[in-house]
C-alpha cells in the first residue's frame, strides 16, 4: 500500500491542502456501501469532480495494484460525464462508457479479465441532482462493503491533502463493452426456459427502464428472443428522468407501466432502476395489471430458486409475515437479515455448509448464486420471463401471479412512515430515540411482542400477524417505522399507539407524517 501511495506522489504536483479534502471526508461518514453525493457545492454531502479524482486516486491506491486497468462505466445522469472523467483521470482508468452496474462486476467476473477493478458511475434511484460512485474488487470477486468504502474515501482525503488534481488524457475501454453481458442474458432466458431459439415468441413484454440505462434490455436482449418489445416505454437514457423516477418502487414508475400495460395488452411490464440493478414486474394477464414487485418479487424469485434445490434464501428484514411459511413450504430456509444489498449479498455468500441460493431485498436488488452473485435486476427478470416461457408451454394463458398459485399470504395494508432529522449526523442519535419509543410502546401493550432475532433496526409483531420496524436510512437525514397489517385500518392503529413514546422528540423528529397517518383511521 506505501509503495503506491508513494507512486500516487510522484505523479501528481504537490502543494498544501485540497479543498476536496473536507468533502471526501464527510461523504466518508455519509456514504454507505458506495460513495453517494449530491453535486451541488452547496451540500452537506457534495460530491463533485474535484472529489471524484481523488477516490478514483485512493481506489488504484486500496487495490495496490499500479498498472492493471480499471473500468469505469456511467448512467445518464447529467453530472455522470464529468464525474467518471475525473475518476478515470485520478485511477488511470479506461472509460467504459455508458454501462450498468452489473455490467461492471461482470467485466471482473469473465475468464480471461485483465482489470483489477471497476467503478459504475451512479446514484442508482436517487433523484437527478444526486451521484455516486460503485466500486468492485477483481480479488475480492465484489462490490466494496462499507467499510471498504470507507477506507477508500480516508485514503482520498489524505491523499488530497497533499495534491491537487492534474490533467491528462483518457482512454477508452475496447468497443463493444457490454456486449458478453447482454450475452448472458440472453442465454439465461433460453436456459431457464428450456426452449433454445425465439423463447419468448408469442409474449408481449413493456419494458420501463425509466429512461436510465436499461433500455437495452428491451431492444437487446428481448426482441432477439422473439419478444414483441412495441409497447416498451422511457427507452432513451436521460438523465433528468422527464418523466418519472427510474425507480421500480416508485409509484409514478409503477403506475406508468401498469398504465402502458394496460393500454398495449402486454403480458408482462419490466421495471428498472437506473443502473440495472433493481427491478419490479406487471403481470398483466390478470383482470387489471397486478404488480409483482416487494413481497410477491421476493416469493417468485424464490420459488424458481428452489425449484433447483433446497437452500437458503437470504431477506431484508421487512419481508411480509407469511414470506417464511412460503420459502419453508417450498423446501427453503429464510434467512431474514439486514437492509442493504451488499448486507443480504455477503449474507448469501457467506451461508455455510454451502452459500445460499438466493439473495433478494424486497427493494428489488437481487442476486443470485447461479449468477455469482452479481446485483442484478436484469438476470432476475431474465430468470422470471425465462421460467414464464416454459410454464406457457403447457399453457400459453399463463402469467407471473400464476406461477405464485396464490399461496402467498399478503397483508392488507403495507406502509413505509418516513420522518425527517435534521442533518445526516443526526440521524444514529435519532434512530436510538426511535428504538427506545417502540421499546416503551412494546413494553406498555400485550399484544406488542420485540422478535428476538433483530440484525437491523427493531421489528416488533403487533397481535396476531401485523408488524412493524423501527430503523434508520442508510443514505437520507430520515428515520422511519415501515409495517403491516392484516386489516384495513390496522396500520393507523400502529402509528397511533407509538405517536405519545415519540412526541417528547418531536424537536429532533419530525412527526408530520406519523401523526397523519394515525388521524386517518
Amino acid at each position: 500500500m506505501m509503495r503506491i501511495l508513494l507512486a500516487a506522489l510522484l505523479l501528481h504536483t504537490t502543494q498544501s491542502l485540497a479543498p476536496p479534502a473536507q468533502a471526501l471526508r464527510t461523504l466518508a461518514k455519509t456514504s454507505g456501501d458506495d460513495v453517494r453525493g449530491i453535486t451541488s457545492p452547496e451540500a452537506e454531502n457534495a460530491l463533485l469532480p474535484e472529489s471524484a479524482y481523488f477516490v478514483g486516486l485512493g481506489f488504484r491506491a486500496w487495490l495496490g495494484d499500479e498498472q492493471t486497468p480499471i473500468f469505469v462505466g456511467r448512467d445518464p445522469r447529467a453530472s455522470s460525464d464529468e464525474i467518471g472523467e475525473a475518476f478515470c483521470r485520478g485511477a488511470s482508468a479506461l472509460d467504459a462508457g455508458p454501462a450498468t452496474t452489473p455490467a461492471m462486476l461482470e467485466s471482473l467476473l469473465r475468464g480471461g479479465s485483465k482489470a483489477c477493478g471497476a467503478c459504475m458511475v451512479t446514484a442508482s434511484h436517487l433523484p437527478k441532482e444526486w451521484n455516486g460512485l460503485k466500486l468492485f474488487s477483481a480479488k475480492e470477486q465484489r462490490g466494496l462493503n462499507k467499510k471498504e468504502v470507507k477506507e477508500v474515501l480516508g485514503l482520498a482525503a489524505d491523499l488530497a491533502d497533499m495534491m491537487q488534481p492534474v490533467e491528462g488524457d483518457i482512454a477508452s475501454a475496447e468497443a463493444g463493452f457490454m456486449d458478453d453481458y447482454v450475452e448472458k442474458l440472453r442465454q439465461t432466458i433460453i436456459e431457464t426456459s428450456g426452449i433454445s431459439t425465439t423463447p419468448l415468441k408469442g409474449l408481449k413484454v413493456c419494458v420501463n427502464p425509466g429512461n436510465g440505462a436499461g433500455g437495452f434490455f428491451a431492444t437487446s436482449v428481448l426482441a432477439p428472443l422473439g419478444a414483441d418489445v412495441s409497447s416498451s416505454i422511457n427507452l432513451e437514457p436521460d438523465g433528468a428522468f422527464p418523466n418519472h423516477p427510474a425507480n421500480p418502487e416508485d409509484k409514478k414508475h409503477v403506475q406508468a407501466t401498469i398504465d402502458a400495460v394496460a393500454a398495449s395488452g402486454a403480458d408482462v411490464g419490466v421495471m428498472l432502476d437506473c443502473d440495472v440493478d433493481r427491478c419490479g414486474l406487471i403481470d398483466g394477464t390478470t383482470p387489471k395489471p397486478e404488480p409483482v414487485n416487494r413481497n410477491r418479487l421476493v416469493a417468485l424469485a424464490a420459488q424458481v430458486a428452489l425449484e433447483d434445490g433446497n437452500g437458503v434464501i437470504v431477506t431484508d428484514p421487512v419481508t411480509s409475515g407469511g414470506m417464511t411459511q412460503f420459502i419453508e413450504e417450498r423446501g427453503g430456509t429464510h434467512d431474514r437479515f439486514k437492509m442493504g444489498y451488499r448486507n443480504v449479498i455477503d449474507r448469501a455468500a457467506e451461508t455455510k455448509p454451502e452459500p445460499a441460493l438466493l439473495a433478494i431485498e424486497t427493494s428489488g436488488h437481487s442476486a443470485w448464486r447461479s449468477n455469482n452473485f452479481v446485483d442484478d435486476g436484469c438476470y432476475t427478470a431474465a430468470k422470471l420471463l425465462g421460467r414464464l416461457a416454459k410454464a406457457r408451454v403447457a399453457n400459453p394463458s399463463c402469467g407471473l401471479l400464476d406461477l405464485l398459485g396464490g399461496s402467498l399470504k399478503e397483508p392488507a395494508e403495507s406502509i413505509k412512515v418516513k420522518m425527517p432529522v435534521s442533518s445526516l449526523e443526526k440521524v444514529p442519535e435519532a434512530e436510538i430515540k426511535l428504538c427506545d419509543a417502540l421499546k416503551a410502546c412494546e413494553t406498555a401493550t400485550a399484544s406488542w411482542r420485540m422478535e428476538p432475532v433483530n440484525h437491523d433496526g427493531l421489528r416488533c409483531s403487533v397481535g396476531d400477524g401485523d408488524w412493524l420496524i423501527a430503523r434508520a436510512s442508510l443514505h437520507e437525514p430520515v428515520v422511519s417505522l415501515q409495517m403491516e397489517a392484516d386489516d384495513a385500518g390496522g396500520t393507523a392503529a400502529i402509528c397511533a399507539a407509538v405517536l405519545p413514546y415519540l412526541q417528547p422528540f418531536e424537536e429532533d423528529i419530525d412527526l408530520a407524517e406519523l401523526e397523519a397517518v394515525a388521524k386517518s383511521n
